[in-house]
């Protein structure tokens, strides 16, 4: 009963905290509350891997004893908002729009903070973790001594998932997002008109989400 509950309040609390898809445009304006924030930044710390290397073979370590490579909240409360959005582009196959709004929050992040290696890829795992549970496609199950196991299952984007309001809506959060991104503000680059101008220097990359990580002592449900 009690991994029953958890698991529909995973699902559910992402689209609960920042709007329903209609209302996409209301998703910046939302707070989410600090508790929401601090249990979707446990899930995402849970995710986060020990070790990782990154495509250009750049070796990233992460203590999982500690939580130096989290970030503070409003941080995290920023990243999950950019997650929300990131899902409704990829539930709709809007693969240019997705990148473009993942690329303007962390030069959004880089912008604001002089992040580690650690704290990039736990933003970039957040982020990751965000647009699963947007999309109903993560799992909390729950193990023996107050653990939980961390589930997120694959995601497949359809157009049909989707009609032209909904894309339009979807496309219209983004490029204001983009818009006023520090890719266009600070760089003085020409105002974007379309995502697909767009091009940002990326955080380090998170591993697929296609299985589970056990979380160590220090993820304990705190809930997570």
């Amino acid at each position: 009963m009690v991994q029953m509950k958890r698991t529909a309040i995973a699902a559910a609390l992402v689209s609960a905290v920042l709007g329903a898809p209609v209302a996409l445009a209301q998703a910046e304006t939302k707070e989410l509350s600090e508790k929401s924030v601090v249990t979707l930044m446990n899930y995402a710390w849970t995710v986060l891997p020990a070790k990782f290397t990154t495509p250009e073979r750049k070796t990233i370590e992460v203590d999982k004893t500690k939580r130096d490579a989290m970030v503070p909240i409003e941080t995290g409360r920023d990243v999950i908002k950019a997650g929300y959005m990131s899902a409704q582009a990829q539930l709709c196959d809007m693969w240019e729009d997705q990148i473009a709004n993942y690329d303007a929050m962390i030069a959004r992040e880089r912008a604001k903070s002089n992040w580690t290696d650690q704290q990039l890829l736990y933003i970039t795992t957040l982020h990751r973790m965000t647009i699963h549970m947007a999309a109903g496609k993560m799992r909390v199950v729950d193990k023996p001594n107050n653990e939980s196991e961390i589930f997120l299952d694959p995601i497949e984007p359809t157009k049909d998932t989707c009609n032209d309001d909904k894309r339009k809506k979807v496309k219209e959060v983004i490029l204001a997002y983009v818009k006023g991104s520090p890719l266009n503000i600070i760089m003085g680059n020409p105002p974007v008109t379309s995502t697909a101008d767009v091009a940002a220097p990326t955080a380090p990359t998170a591993p697929a989400a296609t299985g589970a990580v056990k979380p160590t002592a220090a993820t304990k449900d705190q809930k997570k």
